[in-house]
């Protein structure tokens, strides 16, 4: 195969300015999904209890910063996409007492670079993306999820108790909730780390025994 050809055709494609800007907008356009994408690691996903905590921690880390930089303008933070709207997000108001309220907003119609994580301010009538608070944000909100990452993990760690037997009060498909019956616990533990064999040929009221690190179908 000649080489020159290729280097030619290669080198034709970089000046193409039209293929240069496809390719731009290409990269765009995947960045920003991975950006919506949501891992369903059971390692790292939150159960309810936890992942209420990060909410509020976050509300706090972004209405803390809000104050402390309010001669930038009012603050917004893009948290998910609108399920309603196409190219939509959901946004909520950095401030203390108005975090609940949420403002649907099209891709649009906000700054080029706008994603999930991103800080926006508003200038007049126009959202206006604050990069510098969204690296900081993006910053803060990775450490404390860590934070409760690994506290989550200590605490499911703790529950699962080697010969101990759970019953089953709710499978969502996703998670299970459980009860340890051997200490007659009336504490009901939200498990993210269920086999997946299990949770989908289980249902409420089975019994398991936690054994050998694993989760294993008990009978009487």
């Amino acid at each position: 195969m000649n080489l020159d050809i290729i280097n030619n055709i290669v080198n034709d494609v970089k000046n193409n300015k039209f293929i240069d800007e496809f390719i731009k907008e290409l990269q765009n356009y995947i960045d920003t999904k991975k950006e919506d994408i949501k891992l369903p690691d059971s390692e790292t996903k939150l159960n309810t209890m936890y992942r209420d905590k990060l909410l509020v921690e976050r509300s706090n880390i972004l209405n803390k910063y809000a104050e402390q930089t309010i001669d930038r303008g009012d603050m917004y933070y893009i948290y998910d996409t609108n399920s309603k709207m196409i190219n939509g997000y959901n946004l909520c108001v950095c401030k203390e007492g108005m975090s609940h309220i949420v403002i649907e907003a099209n891709k649009e119609l906000l700054p080029k670079g706008s994603n999930i994580g991103s800080v926006l301010r508003k200038k007049g009538n126009e959202y206006v993306l604050d990069e510098e608070a969204t690296i900081y944000i993006g910053n803060e909100i990775e450490n404390i999820k860590k934070e409760i990452i690994e506290e989550q993990k200590e605490y499911l760690e703790s529950k699962r108790i080697e010969g101990h037997v759970y019953e089953m009060s709710e499978n969502n498909g996703e998670s299970v909730w459980l009860f340890d019956i051997t200490n007659n616990s009336s504490e009901g533990i939200e498990e993210m780390n269920f086999p997946n064999d299990l949770l989908e040929n289980s249902e409420e009221g089975d019994l398991f025994i936690y054994r050998n690190g694993e989760y294993e179908k008990y009978s009487k």
